[in-house]
């Protein structure tokens, strides 16, 4: 998905939340880009009536029983009173259209509790999702879910591991062009699961889930990419990791925490164009892992872009068991917190992949090693590694087999609060930081913040340009 399809197609959805009154039909115009047809629905769990019309918020359902009866067209959108609260799954089939999204959002009182989702059941064909997208040009806006169901063992007919069925907000295979934004989302073991195509999940905030997904061998995971063509950005993700002994991977190495905040897998299927940038994450198990092995072994995944991210996690950053020409750029990478499972940095497997590892902000502590290369000798990656800053806060500098490459800088990089850092912002470089000026010239035109590149004589390393 291009720069131009994804900035018209956010555009879309924007448009489409305008509040409307009732459910007669609206033509279509510049200020709401709603079809003739296209209707607005209201639910309002606390005081709505499913014997009523459902098209004004006087009007509104109670159920989602009742709005399931109700078929959605182009341009449709869905309203849930702020203070509401349901128990899912909700199931939306329905497709819109590029320019008429069909909207799921909230309506009501800013100063009351977004509307709330859960669903604590695993079953067949109910996996503990709280939203369920099989329609295309969907988007899902403004909600709250929280504590949805783990996997619980039986006997499933899914499209490959029960498992991807998952995701407290699930986009499934075949459905394309949907955005997730601005939700919040609390202790679900699997956050947002995408399986289709063109997926845009922007500006969400997920966290606090220390529980297993799946007993003993998944740990939690933030936001699960399971087809290419996909994108993530601005979003936060906190404190999405699981701790116990018991777990214990099927490969019987590691154990003992899993989790993370981003993962991309199912290697039936080739991946490229999965585009990971300007995110923040914090306390997890592992900023992104990339498997190689599930229901068929040797995934082909390419291209992959991750970069302006802001990582202050456990484990790694980039755990690329399969991946080649991926390009890592301009992240602000922190490795000081270490449990019983750790893999460094950077633990790349994949020989002769060849990926592109450019103008990284690194901080190290407790001689945890940088470029760790698959926890194996015999993995040669050759990646092409530049202009990246190298700084052990505290023990000494652990390169590793690959870096530290051409160009590097060392040195306390002098971010604004480095101790404490407790939000984004605190990663930031300041005056007098030995990244000023030394990054490699790769194209960006704005950094974390939107500040333009460059400031000075040349682009800075990490993902804050100073200003």
């Amino acid at each position: 998905m291009n720069d131009y399809m994804i900035n018209n197609f956010f555009s879309a959805c924007l448009a489409l939340t305008v509040v409307f009154s009732g459910c007669s039909k609206t033509g279509s115009g510049k200020s709401t880009n709603k079809p003739v047809s296209a209707v607005t629905y209201y639910v309002d769990s606390q005081n709505g009536n499913d014997s009523k019309t459902g098209c004004s918020e006087g009007e509104a359902w109670q159920s989602l029983s009742r709005l399931q009866q109700t078929s959605l067209h182009p341009g449709d959108s869905i309203r849930f009173r702020r203070g509401s609260s349901f128990t899912g799954p909700l199931r939306i089939s329905a497709s819109g259209t590029a320019d008429h999204l069909i909207v799921l959002t909230d309506y009501g009182n800013a100063a009351d509790p977004a509307p709330a989702f859960t669903n604590p059941v695993f079953k067949r064909d109910n996996f503990g999702n709280a939203i369920r997208i099989s329609g295309s040009y969907v988007c899902v806006e403004n909600l709250y879910c929280y504590t949805t169901a783990a996997y619980v063992a039986g006997t499933y007919q899914t499209d490959g591991w029960p498992v991807w069925e998952m995701g407290a907000i699930h986009i499934a295979r075949g459905a394309k062009y949907c955005v997730v934004r601005n939700n919040e989302i609390y202790d679900c073991v699997a956050g947002i699961k995408s399986n289709g195509e063109h997926t845009r999940i922007s500006n969400n905030y997920i966290h606090d889930c220390n529980r297993v997904l799946k007993e003993w061998d998944w740990g939690p995971i933030g936001i699960w990419f399971g087809s290419d063509y996909q994108e993530a950005d601005h979003n936060r993700i906190f404190n999405y990791r699981a701790e116990d002994p018991r777990i214990r991977w099927k490969s019987g190495i590691g154990g003992g925490a899993d989790g993370g905040a981003f993962e991309i897998d199912d290697a039936r299927n080739a991946k490229s164009h999965i585009s990971i940038h300007d995110n923040y994450t914090r306390d997890c198990q592992g900023f992104l892992e990339v498997t190689w092995s599930d229901v068929v072994s040797n995934a082909q995944y390419t291209g992959l872009k991750i970069y302006q991210n802001v990582s202050d996690d456990y484990q790694q950053f980039l755990a690329l068991w399969a991946g080649k020409d991926c390009e890592i750029d301009n992240n602000t990478i922190v490795r000081r917190k270490v449990n019983v499972n750790d893999w460094g940095v950077f633990n790349i497997a994949q020989n002769d992949s060849r990926n592109k590892i450019r103008n990284n902000l690194i901080i190290t502590e407790k001689n945890i090693p940088i470029y760790n290369t698959g926890l194996n000798a015999n993995h040669f990656p050759k990646d092409i590694i530049r202009h990246n800053l190298y700084y052990a806060a505290s023990g000494s500098l652990v390169m590793g087999k690959e870096g530290p490459g051409e160009s590097p800088a060392y040195g306390n990089p002098q971010l604004v609060n480095y101790e404490n850092a407790r939000q984004a912002e605190d990663f930031a470089i300041t005056a007098g930081s030995p990244a000023v000026d030394q990054g490699e010239d790769l194209g960006f035109s704005s950094d974390f913040m939107q500040t333009p590149i460059p400031q000075g004589a040349g682009p800075d390393i990490g993902a804050y340009e100073f200003k």
